[in-house]
């Protein structure tokens, strides 16, 4: 276990090792150690003794890189004598910090007496840099080490020998064998969940852990069912991922290639057929309707504030919304001042945010009721607006911009929609769902649509419709806020920019192709990530490594050198199969319900959550046609 942690940084220590000796060397070649001060002697002596740790640190990290270089990925036996390279690693490790602590007891003792000469300056400064290093060894350390691992390999070896006495005893001591193995599981189980939520509170330390504790303790057991029974680390994540690629452009090429197969061509990651239908923007409704989406567009990106804006105006940005801010204002008496109507909760002191919002939305503050930027987990920031000139009422979410949103999105479980009446099989992704359900209260609360509704009696703002938009998780919120506003507003419409692709089960996905219309650009990955996927993807990731026959290093450095080219007959080598058997397998696991059995072990069931999919209808914007098939 603590080889494993170990494996994480012997390539940055290696070049790190050789960076300080070479800094060491200089200070040696330079410097002038000579005299008869006693100080100068001892810091010659702590010099000279990091260059040799140093030099043994690096011969070490070398025998380490040419072991790990040998066998495949999952053929370990090449790789057997590597847990000792790192053990005796370790131990030059504590080496390597008890020369730290004499020298910085050198430096005490003698600091008076050498003060001003240059060796006592370099001395120092090198104590303090690797006083840094070892300190971010041991944060690294903490946040990867795993105390269940133990528990867990104690598990798996308690369930082989029950397993080989069960089939000698009879039927009664099975069942308390089993009793025992699932206590053994629990306590694994609770630990991998203790060591995520650890990992979770020192990522996110900065934010409240008393309000947030449950959101914490779900994510964790998120992350524990997901990685469990998966014995990799990151880099054969990584050699597996362009195993991946590889695969999928090879199985692409052939599906292209068969006569029985209509599918010509791939765009943006999908199938285009002779029945594939384009939008003509020559028509016009579709061009109505392209107009519509771009210009709701603005409202969604408008909810970022100020970030969104000056990274669109990266030269003059500033320069632009200076006019807009309210300091600014104050200072020059220019301009209108906020109108009382408007309510902006939680914006900075100059309301930088609500300054780009009305740049990027073009919109007066006579139009806009209320802006919040107020943020907590399951708590998104959102504006109420009113357009003249669409005839609507805008309700714009935003999209992840904070550590709090990243927790939301993370949350990803599935969860019954709060509709009146309930439908046990309309699921939507839980962190998005609590976020709708805290919107509608404060539309409710603050009776914000009411407001919106009767802004202008005299330009008609009664008879407007409702629309709401959002981008990434303000486009998940959005949909699932449309879905519990529609019985009161069944005029609604809802645009959803980039949606998260786990947000909404299939019934209820069905049901809202009236009212949401989803927009995917291109192969964005945000529309295509749910927890369901990601699930699939771990399943297509075990088996590609298993199948893999090349060294790690020699798949990883052949994708970086031919920048994901490759050739085809290298790839089936290494994946020791053809493409054809390969879809096969695929298809044949998923229809007989093996899709998310763990491939190097059958009695492992690998989680698998109810799939979930982006919300009501799809535009998907490519950025070219394809070639006519033929």
């Amino acid at each position: 276990m603590v080889g494993d942690i170990l494996k994480y940084f012997d390539l940055s220590s290696t070049c790190c090792s050789l960076c300080r000796i070479i800094t060491l060397g200089v200070i040696l070649g330079v410097m002038d150690f000579s005299g008869e001060e006693q100080c100068l002697t001892n810091m010659w002596q702590h010099v000279v003794g990091y260059v040799v740790i140093l030099s043994v640190c690096v011969v070490i990290e070398a025998l380490a890189a040419w072991v790990s270089m040998r066998g495949s990925i999952l053929n370990t036996e090449p790789r057997s004598s590597m847990q000792y390279l790192l053990y005796i690693r370790l131990g030059i490790l504590f080496v390597e910090l008890a020369w730290l602590i004499v020298g910085v007891v050198w430096v005490s003792q003698h600091y008076n007496s050498c003060r001003g000469t240059t060796p006592m300056r370099a001395i120092i400064g090198v104590i303090v840099c690797n006083w840094a290093v070892l300190v971010c060894v041991l944060l690294s350390v903490c946040c990867t080490f795993d105390t269940a691992g133990r528990s867990w390999v104690k598990m798996k070896r308690y369930q082989e020998s029950i397993k080989r006495r069960e089939n000698k005893k009879a039927v009664n001591k099975r069942c308390s064998g089993s009793r025992r193995r699932n206590w053994r599981h629990r306590k694994a189980m609770r630990q991998y969940e203790q060591s995520w939520d650890r990992r979770c509170n020192m990522l996110f330390c900065c934010i409240s852990k008393d309000r947030n504790r449950n959101s914490f303790s779900e994510i964790a057991k998120l992350f524990t069912e997901f990685f469990r029974d998966l014995d990799v680390v990151p880099s054969d994540i990584v050699a597996g991922l362009v195993l991946m690629r590889q695969h999928q452009k090879m199985r692409r090429k052939l599906i292209v290639s068969q006569g029985s197969n209509d599918v010509y061509q791939f765009l943006s990651g999908v199938h285009i057929t002779p029945d594939t239908k384009f939008l003509s923007l020559k028509c016009d409704d579709t061009l109505k309707e392209y107009q519509k989406v771009v210009h709701y567009m603005r409202y969604a990106l408008a909810a970022y504030g100020w970030p969104m804006y000056m990274m669109m105006e990266t030269g003059t940005g500033l320069c632009k919304i200076m006019p807009n801010l309210s300091c600014c204002c104050c200072c020059c008496q220019c301009g209108e001042k906020t109108s009382s109507s408007v309510d902006i909760i939680d914006d900075n002191c100059c309301e930088c945010n609500f300054a780009a919002l009305r740049t990027l939305s073009g919109l007066k503050k006579a139009d806009l009721i209320y802006v919040t930027y107020h943020v907590d987990i399951g708590q998104t920031p959102f504006f109420v607006a009113v357009d003249h000139e669409m005839k609507t009422v805008i309700i714009s979410i935003r999209g992840t911009l904070s550590l709090q949103d990243v927790l939301t999105d993370l949350n990803a479980d599935c969860e019954q929609l709060p509709v009146d009446p309930q439908r046990e099989d309309w699921l939507g992704h839980k962190g998005m769902v609590q976020a709708a359900v805290y919107i509608r209260k404060k539309l409710k609360e603050e009776m914000l649509l009411a407001r919106a509704f009767s802004s202008d009696p005299d330009r008609g703002t009664q008879q407007y419709e409702l629309v709401l938009v959002g981008h990434s998780l303000g486009a998940g919120t959005a949909a699932i806020l449309a879905i519990l506003l529609r019985q009161e507003y069944p005029n609604l419409t809802c645009y959803a920019y980039s949606p998260p692709g786990g947000l909404l089960s299939a019934p209820c996905v069905e049901d809202t192709k009236s009212f949401i219309t989803s927009v995917v650009l291109g192969k964005d990955v945000v529309s295509r990530i749910g927890l369901h996927q990601l699930e699939a993807m771990r399943n297509d990731l075990i088996n590609v490594i298993k199948k893999a026959t090349d060294p790690k290093w020699k798949i990883i450095t052949s994708s970086i050198l031919c920048c994901g080219g490759g050739d085809d007959e290298g790839l089936m080598n290494s994946l020791n199969g053809h493409a054809e058997m390969e879809m096969y397998d695929l298809m044949k696991q998923e229809k007989d319900g093996r899709y998310f059995l763990h491939p190097s072990d059958s009695q492992i069931a690998l989680t698998s959550h109810t799939p979930l999919f982006p919300p009501g209808r799809i535009i998907h914007i490519v950025r070219s046609h394809p070639k006519t098939s033929g």
